[in-house]
């Protein structure tokens, strides 16, 4: 192959690359950044923000979830390692031995949170044990059906839910994290090409399944009440026959 033709194809090839990372930094990450968020919620000062006043990074998702808070809450008070897992792919989490399972139903023993709790992200032991008192978040603040806001201990950002009733008997659900922006280029790379694409991949499946599972277990509720309401709508006749 003759040096020109070479050059060219790497010229090519250079361009196609320039071009790509052009519209991931123009388009599509302004997109995950804010997946589901609405202008207003993208720039509102919201619950956790103070956490990390100096936040370099920050990602707001959110979802309309067609259920009241009460039943949102039921499932999101849950989360955690070792506890009712986060709701994505633990499959994916489970590749690098963190030991998450997500749960499939409300249990009564996972209803219990407080400040000050320790919500971890992998196992005890997990890497050896070097990270036993940073692989999770602590519980900074916490307001029953309306507020849980978790700070890591690795840059101590946060990661708020807000949980906000609509008109329609349902919820707004927003999740926001900060953090801190990274400095080194090897950090930059791996931040912006590995870290950011995954967790929006995550916490999008996060949203979806809260918002499926809060759906169904009202909706059961729903159908119950309906069931019960119409069965103390009957009289019970009793048959002479039955007397005996």
């Amino acid at each position: 192959m003759k040096r020109g033709k070479k050059i060219g194809i790497a010229l090519g090839v250079a361009g196609v690359g320039a071009g790509l990372l052009a519209a991931y930094g123009l388009a599509i990450r302004p997109w995950h950044l804010r997946w589901g968020a609405t202008d207003e919620e993208l720039t509102e000062t919201l619950p956790g923000d103070e956490v990390k006043r100096d936040a370099g990074i920050q990602v707001t998702h959110a979802v309309t979830v067609n259920a009241p808070p009460s039943y949102v809450w039921k499932w999101l008070i849950q989360i955690g390692q070792g506890r009712g897992g986060f709701y994505s792919y633990d499959q994916v989490e489970n590749l690098i031995g963190l030991d998450i399972h997500n749960v499939d139903e409300i249990r009564p023993e996972l209803q219990h949170l407080s400040v000050g709790d320790f919500i971890r992200s992998a196992h005890e032991g997990w890497l050896g044990g070097r990270f036993d008192n940073l692989a999770g978040w602590h519980v900074v603040t916490l307001e029953p059906e309306r507020v849980l806001v978790l700070r890591d201990e690795i840059e101590f950002g946060s990661w708020s839910f807000i949980l906000r009733p609509n008109e329609r008997n349902g919820t707004r659900l927003i999740i926001r994290g900060r953090g801190d922006k990274p400095m080194s280029l090897g950090r930059q790379i791996f931040h912006f090409s590995v870290f950011e694409p995954a967790h929006f991949i995550m916490e999008r499946k996060m949203l979806l399944t809260l918002k499926q599972r809060a759906e169904r277990t009202y909706a059961e509720d729903i159908r119950a009440s309906h069931w019960q309401s119409q069965e103390g709508d009957h009289d019970v006749i009793v048959s002479p026959r039955d007397w005996n």
